[in-house]
């Protein structure tokens, strides 16, 4: 079970939208897909949920081939899109209800009251959709992608609005998610794609930037290792300097140093700091944000 995006491309009229495009997501995964504004992430879902179809390339779902006309390919998605597509003067327990028929699912009173519990609808289930704030909206939204338990669940911006009990809220739902469904989800928060996704990726311009797994993206990418004392240390320049490492700056109570084994440095500074009868705060590498790296990815 996986989606498989092989080389896709997409134009409109001159405008290249999404060219050469290439990934893959396996079952249990959620894979963060950024981008700036006009990069084609949009375009991609569309034409990943069957909506729009690409100009060359081939996308499959468990090996469904995802086109246009092909309702087998499109009953395995499940799709938020970043509108949410709400019938606002049903009831929330009847908009369910009517999704559920078309979808036919046979135990379907069952199913509802499970999606209700899972995105705590229970007090909203007999109001009008119109009715609700953006939050319950957006909860609906997912109760209603994700109604016919699909293999592959697309999800455009669904922490937009939502404020921060509604988001710790939504990540745990969509954590619970990709036990049982392939997740894809896009947003302009990064710290949420931080707190939730496996993998990221990240489109510029048309193309795939970046396709790494989470900790791999956010891994130190200098050789500088930061040593925070309980006491001051400027004093200390002569007995630093007999030391066997590279010190970057001295800073009261902050020492940096490079490293090329950091094991080794670690064991340097900590016998420095017993001899010299130092406590150590914190001992950490530099770590870049997901906001340094998305600059530097799509600039």
């Amino acid at each position: 079970m996986s989606l498989i995006v092989s080389n896709i491309q997409k134009k409109y009229g001159e405008q290249v939208a999404v060219e050469g495009l290439s990934f893959e997501v396996l079952p249990g995964e959620i894979v963060g897909f950024l981008g700036p504004n006009g990069a084609g992430k949009s375009t991609t879902i569309k034409m990943i949920a069957g909506i729009l179809m690409p100009d060359a390339g081939k996308i499959t779902i468990n090996n469904e081939t995802v086109t246009v006309d092909s309702i087998k390919a499109k009953s395995l998605i499940g799709y938020l899109p970043e509108t949410n597509a709400l019938y606002k003067e049903l009831y929330v327990k009847e908009h369910l209800q009517f999704l559920g028929d078309i979808h036919q699912i046979k135990t379907l009173p069952k199913r509802i009251k499970d999606l209700i519990a899972l995105l705590q609808l229970e007090t909203m289930q007999h109001k009008k959709i119109g009715e609700l704030s953006k939050g319950y909206q957006q909860r609906v939204g997912i109760a209603a992608a994700i109604i016919h338990q699909p293999a592959l669940i697309l999800l455009d911006e669904p922490t937009a609005g939502l404020d921060p009990n509604q988001l710790i809220d939504i990540r745990e739902v969509i954590k619970q998610l990709s036990t049982h469904s392939m997740v894809l989800f896009s947003s302009h928060i990064l710290q949420e794609v931080t707190a939730v996704c496996n993998r990221v990726l990240v489109m510029h311009q048309g193309k795939l930037v970046a396709n790494e797994p989470i900790g791999e993206l956010l891994k130190p990418k200098t050789n500088h290792l930061h040593i925070q004392f309980e006491e001051e240390i400027t004093h200390l320049h002569e007995h630093l300097n007999k030391l066997s490492i590279e010190i970057v700056s001295i800073d009261k109570h902050l020492l940096v140093v490079k490293t090329a084994e950091a094991k080794d440095v670690k064991k340097i500074v900590m016998q420095f700091a017993l001899d010299m009868g130092l406590n150590i705060e914190r001992l950490h590498t530099e770590q870049a944000s997901l906001e340094e790296i998305f600059k530097l990815l799509t600039h």
